[in-house]
Order: C-alpha cells, then sequence, then structure tokens
C-alpha cells in the first residue's frame, strides 16, 4: 500500500511510523526544513544550557502515549509538577502583585465563584457518556450553541473571578471566551474526569531537554529519504489510478492520503474532485487558537516562583526553567487570542520588547535580558494557529466528520482527536489513521 503522509509533526511521524513498520511504502511530505510542526523546543537562543517551548509544552500523567515515547527515546520528564490551579497564584493589576492572601482580601469570593464556573462544565460533562463522542450529549445543540462567555455571564461572575476566567480560556484555548463553545470546554473536563480516575490528581510536567527529543527521536525511526522537506503540497487529485499529491513540481502518488497537517494551509489546495461540502465546511471553518510564546532569558531571577496572571500585555507568566541549576532563568510570556493576535501583528524584536515591558512592570528588579524569542502561531502561514478551538456551533458541525475517512483521504492531527489541543492528540490521531488503514488494506 502506497501512503502520502502530509505534515511531520508528531501526528504525521506516527502514522509513518506505524505504517511502514507494517510493510506500507510511504512519503512524507514536510513543507519546513525541520521535523515537530507546532512541537518545537528552542535553545539556540539561550546560555547554559537552558532552553523553552517555542510551541507544546506540558505532558500530563494522563498521557500515556507521551509519557511512552518519553520512556522509549530515553528522555525524562521534569521532577517540576504543576496543577492547573496554579494560574491563581499571582495577580499583577493596578502597578501591585498580589498572592493569594491578597486576592482572598480583595474578592473573598473569587474561589468559589471559579469554583462555580467548574461546577457548571463538570455538570454539563456528566451528560458526555463518551469523551471521543461529545456530539452525543443530550443536548449536544444547546450546549454548543453557547460559548464559555455566556456561561460567565448567566453565572454572574464578578470582576476578578471574569479576570481569571478569561485567562484561562486564553491560555487553555487561546481564545477568547466567546469564542470557545461550551460544550467544547465540557468535552475536555469529561475527558480528564475519565482519564484522571486511575490516577487520581492530574498534574503536568515537561519534558527535561524539550519536545523536540520526542519528534527527533520519531525521526530518526523513519528510513533516511522518507521525510521530503521543502514539499508544500498545492493539489491532491483523486481518479481510477489513486491520488496524486503535487507539491510543486514533483507529483507523489499514493492509494492513501493522509492529511497531518493544520487543516489552515488546506485551504490553499486544491482538491479534484472537490471535498464533499460538509468536509470543506470543516476544513474552512474550524477555529484555531492563537498563541505568541515569548521567552526571554535573565541572568538572575528576582521573580517568585509560580504561575503569574497580569491585565498586562504578557497575560501569563510563568518560569519554563523552574528546575534547571543554572543562576539564570527563563521567563515565558504566554498570550493567547486577540492578544496573540495582536502580537503577532509585530516584528518579533518588537514582541520581544512588548513583554519585558510587560514582564517589567511585574517585577522592576528585572536586569535587562540576555536574549529570547517570540514565537506568533497565528501569524505563520503553514500553521495559520496555535491549535484547535472548536467555537460555538462547531462540534455538532465539524467533530464528527474530522475523524471519519473520505475516500482515500484521512485526516490526523491534534484537531481530530479526542485529546484535541495536546501532543497526546496528536499521538492519538496518528495511531488512529494507521489502524484504520491497516485494518482495510
Amino acid at each position: 500500500m502506497r501512503i502520502v503522509v502530509v505534515g511531520a509533526g508528531l501526528a504525521g511521524l506516527t502514522a509513518a511510523e506505524l505504517l511502514h513498520n507494517a510493510g506500507c511504502d510511504v512519503a512524507v511530505l514536510e513543507a519546513s526544513n525541520r521535523v515537530g510542526g507546532r512541537a518545537y523546543t528552542r535553545s539556540a537562543e539561550f546560555i547554559n544550557g537552558q532552553a523553552a517551548e517555542a510551541g507544546a509544552e506540558w505532558v500530563d500523567n494522563v498521557h500515556p502515549r507521551m509519557r511512552g515515547l518519553v520512556e522509549r527515546f530515553g528522555l525524562r520528564m521534569d521532577d517540576n509538577a504543576t496543577t492547573w490551579t496554579a494560574i491563581r497564584r499571582w495577580l499583577f493589576r493596578d502597578g501591585a502583585l498580589l498572592g493569594p492572601a491578597d486576592l482572598a482580601r480583595l474578592d473573598p469570593q473569587l474561589g468559589d465563584e471559579l469554583d462555580r464556573l467548574e461546577d457548571f462544565f463538570a455538570s454539563v460533562a456528566a451528560g458526555i457518556s463518551d469523551a471521543a463522542h461529545p456530539a452525543q450529549h443530550p443536548q449536544a445543540a444547546h450546549y454548543d450553541s453557547l460559548s464559555a462567555a455566556d456561561i460567565v455571564d448567566q453565572l454572574e461572575l464578578g470582576e476578578l473571578a471574569r479576570l481569571f476566567a478569561t485567562r484561562n480560556m486564553q491560555g487553555e484555548f487561546a481564545a477568547e471566551p466567546h469564542e470557545v463553545s461550551a460544550l467544547f470546554v465540557a468535552q475536555q473536563r469529561a475527558l480528564y474526569e475519565a482519564a484522571a480516575t486511575p490516577h487520581g490528581e492530574v498534574v503536568a510536567q515537561r519534558i527535561v531537554g524539550g519536545v523536540s527529543g520526542v519528534t527527533a527521536g520519531l525521526a530518526s525511526a523513519l528510513p533516511q529519504g522518507m521525510i521530503r522537506f521543502g514539499e508544500t503540497v498545492d493539489a491532491v487529485t483523486i481518479d481510477e489510478t489513486g491520488a496524486h499529491v503535487r507539491a510543486g513540481a514533483n507529483t507523489y502518488h499514493a492509494d492513501q492520503v493522509v492529511l497531518a497537517c493544520s487543516l489552515v494551509p488546506l485551504r490553499a489546495v486544491v482538491f479534484d474532485p472537490p471535498l464533499p461540502p460538509e468536509l470543506a465546511a470543516a476544513v474552512h471553518g474550524l477555529g484555531y487558537g492563537r498563541v505568541t510564546k515569548t521567552a526571554l532569558q535573565y541572568p538572575e531571577r528576582v521573580w517568585p516562583a509560580g504561575y503569574a496572571t497580569t491585565t498586562g500585555r504578557a497575560q501569563r507568566v510563568y518560569e519554563p526553567t523552574v528546575g534547571h541549576p543554572a543562576e539564570s532563568g527563563i521567563l515565558m510570556g504566554y498570550t493567547g487570542g486577540e492578544g496573540g493576535t495582536r502580537l503577532a501583528d509585530l516584528a518579533e524584536s518588537e514582541r520581544m520588547r512588548e513583554i519585558e515591558l510587560s514582564q517589567r512592570e511585574m517585577y522592576p528588579a528585572l536586569p535587562p535580558p540576555l536574549g529570547g524569542f517570540s514565537q506568533a502561531w497565528s501569524g505563520l502561514a503553514l500553521f495559520g494557529g496555535s491549535y484547535a478551538v472548536y467555537r460555538p456551533g462547531e462540534i455538532t458541525r465539524f467533530w464528527d466528520v474530522l475523524r471519519r475517512p473520505h475516500g482515500c483521504i484521512h485526516f490526523a492531527g491534534e484537531h481530530t482527536a479526542t485529546w484535541t489541543g495536546y501532543l497526546e492528540g496528536a499521538v492519538e490521531s496518528g495511531e488512529t489513521v494507521a489502524s484504520r488503514l491497516l485494518a482495510n488494506r
């Protein structure tokens, strides 16, 4: 069986290895000059052996596929684990850095209000019997028509709770609250509830050395030459002889095609015959979050430990080098939604300056930075965003159509996974497509 895989990210690499090992003739077409896609560790900008993730960063203890790859390639997880309630630890607002005790004094109802929001989504999640099929919720159309912002309004949350809820949506979904389907939030909560049952508390960790260690390991497991770099697909033609994938001057012939890239670049691909209307609508319509990650290295760590939320441009500020022994440290500004889009419109040097100013407002004792980077995923044509976000109405319209085959065309990537938006989801989707193809050959 001849298979063309488009995209050498985690999804494409996973599918390619499984299909190759089963005896298939596989070609992987990658438009860029590297593997990994949005799993991309950057270290050249830093000293003292430190690094930061330009894209996907976290592996949870309930992500068995990613944990298995970490073990397989002789990597290890950073001992420093965090829970997602850690985002409430610090808040920079009105020129002051407020800790948990300050927040409790400022708004004694803050914790209860945020818990009330999570309880609402948990109650909706209880109606999802299988997180892989959220559209089967008895009231799927109703909850999918609502946004996270609608729920915040219904619950009449106070000012601080609204701020944290907004930053949570901008961080978790890389979108504004009005852009996130309430059913999608519930699907994610249902997924974690089911996964956490045998694990207890869910914690997130980083991979020591970076996520790129996993993508490099997967790429090295493939025969030399299987990945064709610099191949941007511009047309897919299906006829009685099979599929013909054109990338510039080259045409690749296959029995099956796996589209394992972001949907955004596929919007420029000519399909002949055209994709079915419902599938074309999903390809052209699915929402993508917008994250700009700006990592700045400072010679000294003059900031308090823990996540910080800010009303400034940086939105969320945290230290990815918390477990590194060097005196220097990196502060990450994680800016999602409209804030991520605004930063993406600037040159990288301007983005770095904006985030440095935002971090310096929070921590006035910061010395001048040693170096860094700013990665704006929504500004890159090969990606068009950071990861998928199902907006109101899109679970019921797009979820199922993206997860089933369409003739010899198959979709993979985090946007087609149960673990949507996660490294785990990218690997999951690659496994799913490979299993389907091998079962039907």
